[in-house]
């Protein structure tokens, strides 16, 4: 009976990974390792002050915690993710515009592509390597960059826009002020 008391506790000691979501709309990702409390707490940190400093096309990169919230101490696994596609948007009460889909997919390849830039900084700067997921495409990001698989996820979104930009950033900004009626 002790032995198995003892197997339960630490089966509920061992921390899994959260699974990531595979919904075609947003760019899901997670450490691929238990990541330390200080830098789960600097890399939370930094993805609010990305949000403020540049503003999403539909959602901000957020971190979560597994197994406990970050700033508690103890090593968790970072998770969050990206809602990508702004599809349509409220303009005024009861007024809605609709995004054409090809610009909607050149801003989810902005903000996909900035997703995995920042990723790929918090590998380097923490050791932290990630993996993601949109749809039913998945791939990793380390210190290297994101792997083949993970540039494919920007790559498809590109040939959804069916364009290919010179900058991201720029055509971000273009859409910016095409759709600047949705802040």
């Amino acid at each position: 009976m002790r032995w198995l008391l003892l197997l339960l506790s630490l089966a509920a000691c061992s921390s899994r990974p959260p699974a990531l979501h595979a919904d075609p709309q947003a760019l899901a990702y997670r450490s691929r390792a238990p990541v330390d409390d200080a830098a789960a707490k600097q890399i939370a940190a930094e993805a609010v002050g990305d949000a403020r400093r540049r503003p999403s096309w539909n959602e901000s990169l957020h971190m979560h915690g597994s197994d406990g919230p970050i700033g508690d101490g103890t090593a968790k696994y970072l998770f969050g993710e990206v809602r990508l596609f702004l599809v349509e948007y409220e303009t005024d009460p009861g007024h809605f515009r609709e995004v054409n889909p090809e610009d909607d997919a050149l801003a989810a390849a902005a903000d996909a592509q900035f997703a995995l830039s920042e990723l790929q900084r918090w590998a380097g700067e923490h050791g932290v390597s990630w993996d993601v997921q949109l749809g039913k495409l998945k791939g990793r990001v380390d210190a290297t960059g994101p792997d083949d698989a993970a540039r494919k996820i920007v790559s498809g979104l590109l040939n959804r826009a069916r364009t290919l930009p010179v900058s991201l950033d720029a055509e971000r900004a273009r859409l910016d002020l095409k759709y600047r009626d949705r802040r």
